[in-house]
């Protein structure tokens, strides 16, 4: 560019300045887009806006450094320019009827609340019922306890008491003669006596047991009860929670039909986002664009692709 004229110079400006406006828009959409629907922080959405814009750029350079003029390419351009001016209208409008769209979500979400509270109510009460069940279960175990061990706080438990004694014992003995003798033996005796003992009733160690189940079971009930109380409230953050791409364009798509000022400003939205994309496509292949640059490239390929041709035929030396 440095040997170019000051017209190609001002047209390298104009593409700078148009790729720098697409560059722009689609950085702010890709921002948006990357924050409200996927859900990113400010560095990850920066990250998708940094994507779109080189990804747009790589687009506007296969129009600025296309030589001459390529109608598939044009075709192509004019394509690609509709399919983003779409998508970048639809992103935009979002957040351009983002009052209207909540007023239609606070509806829809309290269709879908009115929808899903049935079932989870009662699937709490289901969970109260076998609470309660176990509870009163349990309660009544523990009335059977301690009547029982107010009738018998103790229990007489049977005993044996072993006792050895050693003492001596006369034993008879013969010798070989004949001859009868009396002696003295060690001997242990074995005495077994039987007695009886009163003991706390072992079933009174039950109670607290009973007790803490009881309180666990009271504890869940009312957890329950509260969780039913305040089920609506749940549902309705946990769809507050969760923005959808798709369910807000259905919103939106329902408030274009609707109201004939929203269709208006979307399609006001569509045209400049496809005017603005075509912007340098009409700069590079308008009838007036052709500058000595531009000529200079076409002219170096010429004479190239000659020499070439004049090399291949037979007779010259390669």
């Amino acid at each position: 560019m440095k040997n170019s004229s000051e017209a190609s110079a001002k047209s390298v400006k104009k593409y700078t300045s148009a790729i720098l406006i697409v560059s722009i828009i689609w950085g702010f959409i890709g921002y948006s887009f990357a924050n409200r629907y996927m859900h990113l922080n400010t560095k990850g959405s920066i990250i998708g806006a940094l994507i779109m814009i080189f990804i747009v750029i790589q687009i506007e350079k296969q129009i600025i450094l296309n030589v001459g003029k390529n109608k598939i390419a044009h075709y192509f351009r004019v394509a690609i320019a509709l399919v983003m001016a779409i998508l970048g209208s639809i992103i935009v409008d979002q957040m351009i009827f983002k009052d209207d769209i909540e007023l239609q979500k606070e509806a829809s979400i309290i269709e879908r609340v009115n929808k899903s509270l049935p079932n989870k109510v009662t699937e709490i009460n289901n969970e109260l019922l076998r609470l309660d069940s176990l509870y009163n279960q349990k309660g009544a175990e523990r009335l059977t306890l301690i009547d029982e061990v107010t009738r018998k706080p103790t229990i007489v438990m049977p005993g044996t008491v072993v006792t050895r004694k050693p003492t001596k014992t006369d034993r008879v003995i013969k010798d070989k003669n004949g001859n009868i003798s009396t002696i003295k033996v060690d001997t242990i005796i074995t005495e077994r006596s039987f007695s009886s003992e009163s003991i706390v009733n072992p079933k009174a160690e039950l109670i607290p047991k009973l007790d803490e189940q009881i309180k666990e079971l009271s504890s869940k009930r009312d957890s329950y009860n509260l969780m039913k109380i305040g089920m609506r409230e749940k549902l309705e953050k946990e769809f507050k929670s969760k923005v959808g791409f798709l369910d807000e364009l259905e919103m939106m798509i329902n408030i274009l039909f609707n109201s004939k000022v929203a269709l208006f400003v979307w399609i006001l939205w569509f045209s400049f986002l496809v005017f603005i994309e075509l912007f340098v496509v009409s700069s590079k292949w308008g009838n007036d664009t052709q500058t000595d640059y531009d000529i200079t490239i076409i002219h170096q390929r010429d004479v190239r692709i000659n020499a070439i041709k004049q090399l291949s035929k037979p007779g010259n030396d390669i």
